[in-house]
């Protein structure tokens, strides 16, 4: 592919410029609605895995780095958010990152108490 093009959903190739023009036409309001939606659904899975790991009473399998490194993660674009003030950002951060926080409790309790 030619540098500085993207793929157009009929196979026709069109300019970058003109992709961002057609995402710069989408409000600021939808897109913080999308991110917000979005962000947050994705916080199910966190709970998801919270709530198996409850209930399991087994030695939880789950990588401390994975889950000390996920809460940084998570923590750091909640205060971008914040810093930039984007609900979209930081709202769905805020959650999963206290879900975050509570998985890594939760193994921890399993794991070593």
């Amino acid at each position: 592919m030619p540098a500085g093009k993207a793929w157009h959903t009929r196979g026709e190739l069109i300019s970058n410029r003109h992709m961002l023009n057609l995402l710069d036409r989408i409000s600021d309001r939808v897109w913080e609605t999308a991110g917000t939606i979005f962000g947050l659904s994705a916080c199910v899975f966190i709970a998801i895995q919270l709530y198996h790991e409850w209930l399991n009473e087994m030695p939880s399998s789950l990588s401390w780095f994975h889950l000390v490194g996920f809460t940084f993660v998570y923590l750091f674009w909640f205060f971008y958010g914040l810093r930039f003030r984007h609900i979209g950002v930081w709202l769905p951060n805020a959650v999963a990152t206290f879900l975050q926080a509570m998985l890594l409790i939760c193994v921890a309790i399993k794991n070593i108490g």
